[in-house]
Formats: C-alpha cells, sequence, structure tokens
C-alpha cells in the first residue's frame, strides 16, 4: 500500500499547481466571460488582498496538529494515555466523537417527528384515507350502496314505480330549468367581459 499512497499523495501535492487556471480566483482568465459577475458583487479583489497570516492560518494550524500528534504519539504516549483515562477527558472525547450530538438530537427531535408525520398525516389519513374513500375503493363500495339502496326500492307494485316516474321527471324539469338559466347568466356574464376587454 506504501507505493499507491507515494504515488497518490505526489498527485494531491501537485493536483493545485497543474490546475490552478480551472479555479475561478482573482487574475484566472480560463471561464472567459462564461460567468458574469457584477462588479458591485465581485467579492474575489477583496478576498486577495487580505493579509497573509490569515491565509496562511489554516496551513499553520494543520502543521501544528500534524506536529503535536507526531510527538504525542511517538514520546508521550504514557502520559497521553493518562490524560485518555480522565473521566473530563472521556466527556469531551464523547462529545466531540458524536459530532457534539447533533445526530442525535436530529433523529429524535426532527427526523423521529417527521417519520411519525408522515407516517399519520400523509400515509393513514391521506393515502390510506382520504384517496382511498374518493378513489376506487370508495367508488366501489358507494356504488354497491347506491344500487343496494335502488335494489331496495324494486317492490313490485305498480303505484311505487308511478311515484319514483314521477318524482324523476320533476327532478330533470328543475335541473334543466336551473342549468338552463345558470348557463344564460354565465354567457352574458362572459359576453360582457369580453367586450369590456374589447372595447
Amino acid at each position: 500500500m506504501t507505493f499507491p499512497l507515494f504515488i497518490l499523495s505526489i498527485f494531491s501535492i501537485s493536483i493545485g499547481f497543474l490546475t490552478k487556471d480551472l479555479f475561478i480566483g482573482f487574475g484566472s482568465d480560463f471561464w472567459g466571460s462564461s460567468i458574469f459577475v457584477l462588479p458591485q458583487n465581485y467579492v474575489l479583489s477583496d478576498i486577495e488582498f487580505v493579509n497573509l497570516f490569515n491565509k496562511l492560518l489554516p496551513l499553520i494550524i494543520t502543521l501544528t496538529g500534524s506536529i503535536v500528534a507526531y510527538f504525542l504519539y511517538s514520546f508521550g504516549l504514557g502520559f497521553f494515555y493518562s490524560i485518555k483515562t480522565t473521566k473530563s477527558f472521556k466527556v469531551i472525547y464523547n462529545f466531540l466523537n458524536r459530532k457534539w450530538y447533533f445526530d442525535r438530537v436530529y433523529n429524535e427531535f426532527i427526523a423521529s417527528n417527521a417519520l411519525s408525520l408522515s407516517y399519520v398525516l400523509a400515509y393513514k389519513d391521506i393515502d390510506r384515507g382520504l384517496i382511498e374513500k374518493l378513489g376506487p375503493s370508495g367508488m366501489v363500495s358507494g356504488i354497491r350502496l347506491v344500487f343496494t339502496r335502488l335494489n331496495s326500492l324494486q317492490s313490485g307494485q305498480i303505484y311505487h314505480y308511478l311515484f319514483i316516474f314521477f318524482m324523476s321527471t320533476i327532478f330533470i324539469i328543475f335541473i334543466m330549468f336551473y342549468v338552463s338559466n345558470f348557463i344564460i347568466q354565465l354567457s352574458s356574464i362572459l359576453f360582457l367581459f369580453v367586450a369590456f376587454i374589447l372595447i
């Protein structure tokens, strides 16, 4: 594994220098005019003139951490082990190792509530409730109920049939009259609206 890692380390170190023109930076003309930024929103010039210490601070922290870790694990292992076994270090280590308990807080307070809400509201109430009652199952049961009631109206007596025929005729005439008046009113409103737009 040492030889492939050595080759990868060389590429990791040199790839930034070899492809520096690909990155959007101050003075880089690789992208040409394909990415346009208004002058008042162009902050890269301000970034370029940040003092040198702030630019080198990430590198300094990385090298300092690497040097401390090397000396700690090479020469001060007993001292480091005595620190690791203390109760306060375990608390800090668990806190940092478990990502500040962010995942636990997120899972217990946000994710579990969202899952239960989606199960109760989306699945049980909407999908298995409203959609199923208004969808195929509800339509089948509604049609079955209607035709069961209609079937119970069939008694074989002639006056029952005449009564149903009479009531149906009155209902159809009422619907035709009401719908025709509604259509006339709607067409007149549409005509006035179109005339108003054209004028």
